[in-house]
């Protein structure tokens, strides 16, 4: 199993699972490997705190049975930012970045996300846009953090064609917001699926290599988004290519 959403850190509205709380639930489920990036540097001043606390985190549990592919949460036109992209790849071996428009307060259309784009195609780096964190009916501090629009990471996948791109979080229904034709580089994971028959539908609606398997945990329970998965009424061809074969091939460890 290969989960693309998993987070370290702390949340300032609930308490969440801690860090070893996490990797001890995704091995119980025989998760072998995790795209990982920081929970605290969605609402850091300077993202590139909660960055480099993950790097620490990852590299004291380096031998805990799962093999990490550490993600950059990037806030396009904050001060230094190129620099640590540069560092979180270089200095840091991670794999990828994350982005937050929603609760960083941006647009993907703005000027600034394309340096970051450019670097990531450069790069061949994964970029991954989470485009809903919590159910809105959660939200009870004085503003609510809305979806990012499903238009707007179709539009960026199309001008960015040479980054693969994931949507994280899209809901049921979302992914047809896209619009059409559905880019060549653009997937989306599976943690905000909720019902039955919705993962069927996708595989139906999109094929089963523009899904991944990610949980995002600790925000949401990791074995429903397990079972998800082992539950469905796909065959075992669809489900391999979900749980771990697509995300291989985006962090290009499969032709």
């Amino acid at each position: 199993m290969f989960d693309v959403n998993v987070k370290i850190g702390h949340w300032p509205y609930r308490p969440v699972r801690n860090g070893e709380a996490v990797l001890a639930a995704l091995m119980a489920l025989g998760v072998q490997t995790a795209a990982v990036s920081s929970l605290d540097a969605v609402h850091y001043l300077n993202p590139q705190d909660g960055n480099d606390a993950l790097a620490a985190f990852l590299a004291n549990h380096a031998d805990g049975g799962i093999r990490f592919m550490p993600l950059a949460v990037l806030c396009p036109g904050f001060s230094n930012g190129q620099d640590d992209l540069r560092r979180c790849i270089d200095e840091c071996g991670m794999r990828g970045i994350v982005l937050y428009p929603n609760y960083h307060a941006y647009s993907l259309e703005d000027a600034d996300v394309a340096p970051i784009m450019a670097e990531a195609s450069r790069r061949r780096l994964p970029v991954f846009i989470q485009m809903s964190m919590e159910d809105l009916r959660r939200q009870f501090r004085p503003y609510k953090i809305q979806d990012v629009p499903p238009e707007a990471v179709g539009a960026l996948a199309r001008a960015w064609p040479e980054a693969n791109i994931v949507a994280l979080g899209l809901k049921f229904g979302q992914p047809e917001a896209v619009g059409e034709p559905w880019p060549d580089n653009l997937y989306f994971d599976i943690s905000n699926y909720e019902h039955l028959g919705e993962l069927e539908h996708a595989v139906a609606r999109f094929g089963a290599d523009r899904i991944l398997y990610g949980s995002n945990t600790p925000m949401f329970n990791a074995r429903a988004n397990f079972d998800k998965l082992r539950c469905s009424a796909i065959n075992a061809a669809d489900r391999d290519a979900i749980a771990f074969q697509n995300a291989e091939r985006i962090f290009g460890d499969r032709p």
